[in-house]
């Protein structure tokens, strides 16, 4: 086949030597006709209906990350002769090591901590809860939950676990500890709820205000996933009203906040700006796989990992 063109992002510009484009001249590109199959776009942003449909059959998608459903429609783009790429696997045990840092931070006060000392206030009595011992609902077994389990099971705790795919419930059923259940059982036993879960456009969130009102008072949850897997509106409210006693949040959405968003103000809520995964040794190496996916593609027509 003849060899097409990879374009990687202006920021990869120092990574690769192919063509950058800048995400705002990406679609003045696409129109402009010169992109042609078998041409690779490695992209880091999402991919919009309208963006999409200028990209040529016959060409790549390549996604620096795991998660891709969020960012593009993936069955439109099968439709449309369009493959998509990820990574699988780049950055497990960033995102479960972050998980854990956002459970401590929540479970131990350190956010408050840190600003008791800063204040000049005297240590108090009593401060943060324990792990050990404690229940740790594993919502989705693929590698980063997998890990994640792991690292529940290492702090001492009693780790529960939903899975629906085949492979983690073998993986589950062979792992110390690790006990599977339904959704609303994890749900009302859980002392630290986690939510590791694909979600797709459109998808309804899995923790709902039904879902959150379920949990016990003194819970936390954590989410390293995607920020559309919990309803907003209902996290804040329970959080606000004492229903949740705190959460530890990497993902959210819409992302970012508006800056008067009320979660903002609460004080039982730790944020990250969606980066577990953002260690330079991980990103450098979710770059170079993207990029080694575009590259197959443009030269032989094969990816290491494809979607679609």
């Amino acid at each position: 086949m003849s060899a097409g063109t990879v374009y990687v992002p202006a920021a990869w510009a120092g990574e690769a030597g192919e063509p950058a484009v800048g995400y705002d001249s990406l679609r003045a590109l696409l129109e402009s006709g010169t992109v042609a199959p078998p041409s690779a776009l490695c992209v880091d942003e999402p991919v919009d209906d309208r963006l999409l449909a200028l990209v040529p059959s016959g060409c790549l998608l390549s996604f620096p990350g795991t998660g891709v459903w969020d960012l593009v429609d993936v069955d439109r783009a099968a439709a449309r002769g369009v493959r998509v790429s990820n990574i699988a696997n780049y950055g497990t045990d960033a995102i479960a090591e972050h998980t854990f840092a956002l459970i401590l931070a929540v479970t131990r006060s350190l956010l408050q901590a840190d600003r008791r000392v800063r204040a000049g206030l005297p240590p108090p009595d009593c401060w943060g809860t324990t792990l050990a011992s404690r229940v740790l609902g594993v919502v989705g077994l693929g590698a980063v939950g997998r890990r994640t389990a792991q690292l529940g099971a290492a702090f001492g705790m009693r780790v529960l676990a939903t899975a629906s795919r085949e492979d983690s419930v073998r993986w589950a059923a062979g792992a110390d500890g690790v006990r599977l259940t339904s959704l609303p059982d994890l749900l009302e036993r859980s002392d630290v709820v986690s939510l590791h879960l694909r979600y797709a456009r459109g998808d309804r969130p899995t923790l709902g205000r039904v879902e959150l009102a379920s949990m016990k008072s003194t819970a936390i949850l954590v989410n390293t996933g995607r920020g559309g897997l919990v309803e907003l509106t209902a996290l804040t409210e329970a959080l606000a009203s004492g229903a949740l006693a705190g959460a530890g949040l990497d993902v959210l959405d819409p992302e970012p906040l508006p800056a008067d968003h009320p979660l903002l103000a609460l004080d039982n809520v730790v944020l990250s700006p969606h980066v577990a995964a953002g260690a330079p040794q991980v990103r450098r190496r979710a770059i170079a796989a993207a990029l080694e996916n575009a590259r197959s593609f443009v030269h032989s027509g094969s990816t290491v990992d494809i979607v679609r």
